[in-house]
């Protein structure tokens, strides 16, 4: 479709302001991506249409579109697994809404979230690490370990990601100092095996000496 130009022609309704376009163009936008690593690395990198999606996911009068183009954003970085698209949705502001993704009301927006940005901090972490510490994505991380509405995989991914933080020793550092490791310590009890299981490796990784990790 993207190579007939489809993806061309949906960019242009980016313009209207119409919300129940916005919504259906989204999801089309969203569906576009699904496995398309090279349409996710194109689209993730187009500032007009990254501007647009940051514009929306700010948007308090229309919550459809709001969650939509949050879970755009979360699909390019989880279809295009790109440094680059990395890089342009932090200069376009987007970081911002995927750690609110987080901590959305919704499970699979959460999970989509964790997902996205346990990708971007695999790999880009040392270029995107000051924007998750303005996020406050650390605190957030562990209000979602600590919350008992949680389920258990919000609960694995959300640690998931948190060992990828870790690799940077300053966002260890915001864990330490936030007491996730007692928090952890309980979810070492946890009824879900899998939960159990990453709660220890996350409490191994930061009983590691600092000197192993990056800066």
């Amino acid at each position: 479709m993207l190579e007939e130009g489809v993806g061309k022609r949906i960019q242009m309704l980016l313009r209207s302001e119409m919300p129940p376009v916005q919504f259906k163009l989204l999801g089309t936008l969203r569906m576009l991506i699904d496995g398309q690593a090279e349409a996710a690395e194109e689209m993730g990198q187009d500032p007009t249409l990254l501007n647009r999606l940051v514009q929306w996911c700010g948007s308090k009068d229309h919550a459809g579109v709001c969650g939509e183009a949050n879970r755009l954003l979360a699909s390019l970085l989880r279809h295009s697994r790109s440094p680059e698209v990395v890089r342009a949705i932090q200069e376009a502001q987007g970081v911002t809404h995927l750690v609110s993704m987080a901590t959305s009301e919704h499970v699979i927006m959460q999970n989509e979230a964790l997902i996205a940005l346990a990708i971007a901090s695999a790999i880009s972490l040392e270029n995107i690490k000051e924007a998750f510490k303005e996020a406050k994505l650390v605190q957030n991380i562990h209000k979602l370990l600590q919350a008992e509405s949680a389920g258990p995989e919000v609960k694995y991914n959300a640690i998931g990601l948190l060992c990828s933080l870790l690799n940077s020793a300053e966002l260890r550092q915001e864990a330490e100092e936030d007491q996730v490791t007692g928090t952890l310590e309980t979810l070492c009890g946890h009824s879900n095996g899998n939960v159990a299981k990453q709660a220890l490796m996350a409490l191994q990784i930061l009983n590691e000496e600092p000197g192993l990790l990056g800066p």
